[in-house]
Order: C-alpha cells, then sequence, then structure tokens
C-alpha cells in the first residue's frame, strides 16, 4: 500500500498523525527495552545498586535489636551523633506523641517513645540520607522524591493513629519507603543518557518496576512484613482485601493519592469512590486539622 504523503501550502510535507505515533513508539522502545532489560539482568546477577542508611543508625538499630540492651545503651549510641539525638528529640515532641511536656534530651525522648518503638523512628528520621545523591543529573528529581515520601509518611501515620490496630510509627516509616524502588532506578538511569533527556520515557520505567524493586529492598533489609507490603502494593488501585481488618497498605495508599491534591498528577483526578482504600479509612478527607497535623510530622523530618 502506498503511504500517503500530505503537504501544507508552503509545500512542506506533513507526516501522518499514526505514522508519527508508530515512529514516536518505537523510539520509546529502543531506550526503554534496553535500559529495562538491563535492570532485570541485575537483579537476577544480585548486582542492583542498594541505598544504605548511616552508619550510626545501623548500629543503634542493633542495640535495639539486642535483648541484653538497655535504654542507656542507646542512649550512649544516638548522643554520639547530634543530628540524630536533635531528630529523634523532635520527633518526640511531634504530634505523634503528644506529651504534656516538652522534651529536650535523648533520654526522655527514648522513654517517650518506647525502647522498642524507638527502632521506627530510627529509620524515619535517618531515612533523609538515603535520598541523598551525588548524581547531578538526577539531584532534583530524588529531592522531589523526598519530598513526597515525607508527604506520605506523614499522611500515613496520621491517618493510621485513627485506625484501630496499626501504628503510626510504622505507617510513617511505610510511607517513607513506599517509592524506595526508584532510587536504584534513578542511579541506573544516570548511565543511560537518553533515559534523563527523556523524562516521560524514565517516569514510565519507575511507574513499571518501583513497587516490585521496592519490596525486593525493603525485603533485603529486613523491613517488617507490613511495610514491605506497602511499597509493594501501594500503586494496585484495584486492590480489594475484602473483610480484612484495615491495614498498612490501606493508609499509604490513601496518603499517596492525597499528596497529590491540587496538582496535575493523574491521582489528583481520580475517582476516589474506585479505590476500596478509602471506604476502608475511618477517616480519609484532607480537612484542615488533618493537614496542619500532617505539615508538623513533616517539619519533623525535613
Amino acid at each position: 500500500m502506498t503511504k500517503s504523503v500530505f503537504y501544507l501550502s508552503d509545500g512542506a510535507p506533513v507526516e501522518p498523525e499514526d505514522v508519527k505515533e508508530a515512529r514516536d513508539k518505537d523510539r520509546e522502545n529502543s531506550i526503554i527495552k534496553p535500559f529495562m532489560d538491563s535492570v532485570r539482568e541485575d537483579l537476577v546477577a544480585n548486582k542492583i545498586y542498594l541505598p544504605t542508611l548511616p552508619a550510626l543508625a545501623l548500629e543503634a538499630l542493633v542495640v535495639i535489636n539486642d535483648s541484653d540492651s538497655s535504654a542507656h545503651d542507646l542512649e550512649k549510641v544516638i548522643s554520639r551523633d547530634a543530628a540524630l539525638t536533635a531528630r529523634l528529640i523532635r520527633y518526640a515532641n511531634s504530634p505523634l506523641y503528644r506529651g504534656l511536656n516538652t522534651i529536650a534530651s535523648i533520654k526522655p525522648a527514648i522513654t517517650r517513645i518506647g525502647f522498642q518503638r524507638v527502632k521506627n523512628a530510627v529509620y524515619a528520621v535517618s531515612m533523609k540520607e538515603v535520598f541523598r545523591t551525588s548524581e547531578k543529573d538526577i539531584e532534583r528529581r530524588m529531592n522531589r522524591l523526598w519530598a513526597h515520601s515525607v508527604k506520605v509518611g506523614a499522611q500515613a501515620a496520621i491517618l493510621a493513629k485513627e485506625q484501630s490496630g496499626l501504628d503510626a510509627d510504622i505507617a510513617l516509616v511505610a510511607g517513607l519507603v513506599h517509592d524506595i524502588g526508584q532510587i536504584p532506578l534513578l542511579i541506573k538511569a544516570c548511565n543511560y543518557p537518553e533515559m534523563i533527556a527523556n523524562p516521560e520515557f524514565l517516569d514510565k520505567v519507575l511507574f513499571k518496576l518501583h513497587t516490585q524493586l521496592g519490596g525486593s529492598i525493603l525485603k533485603l533489609w529486613k523491613f517488617d512484613q507490613h511495610v514491605i507490603d506497602a511499597a509493594a502494593e501501594h500503586e494496585d488501585l484495584d486492590r480489594d482485601p475484602g473483610e480484612a481488618p484495615v491495614d498498612y497498605v490501606d493508609v499509604v495508599q490513601v496518603a499517596n493519592i492525597m499528596s497529590y491534591d491540587g496538582t496535575n498528577h493523574p491521582f489528583a483526578s481520580l475517582d476516589r469512590s474506585s479505590v476500596k482504600a478509602f471506604s476502608r479509612l475511618e477517616r480519609a478527607s484532607a480537612d484542615g486539622s488533618l493537614d496542619a497535623e500532617t505539615k508538623k510530622v513533616e517539619d519533623v523530618l525535613f
């Protein structure tokens, strides 16, 4: 069949729309496919880049997981890092732990949070370091990813406080790491200039792979299964747990969708009645008080 060619009045040829779409699709595939194939090869060979928590945070987690350790042992470790100490004190004074008095030192902060629950607090206040990069090509993206993760984590924590059986600390961590799978993909993309030059292609790859990769990373890090599930399933808008109790996937999914309010992201115009998580939560609307509490938790993490 002869290909149709159209001309403008000045004689310049106009490419038919279907031909242009096919050509653009071929170009997209030629850029995306090699990148995705390489990611899958890295996964099989266990060569995927894994971000790590700061050394002192890992040391604090070892102390927390040691049944013979005391609050005093934990205090000694945390006190060696002024930044970690300050963040944990702010965390203990946040809306997640309302107390009669403002805490000013690490010992009462640990007491208020609780020795075992400090684990999630350490994860929360240390996670910012995981989102740092020296790669200039993706630095702005990584900063946006951290800001989004903080918003989702804070929102999830506040929502979880109002659900029976859920822990706000776990919800906060689940929200902070829900997109953790994007980090190794962004780092790897730096070796693929065409991916960096075409952000819409990179967005498609991130959407396709980040949940599976995120769940795998958190499994390797030995995170709580609830947190792993939230990272792996939060984009599944057809998820329907039936009569099962509200869980952390629900709160992270709702928090993630709500985080896009007022933007041009597709989730901003999503019909929320079609997402089961919204009807499963007792309170899933961004009213003023919810926003105010969320902002206070965000401030602790930045």
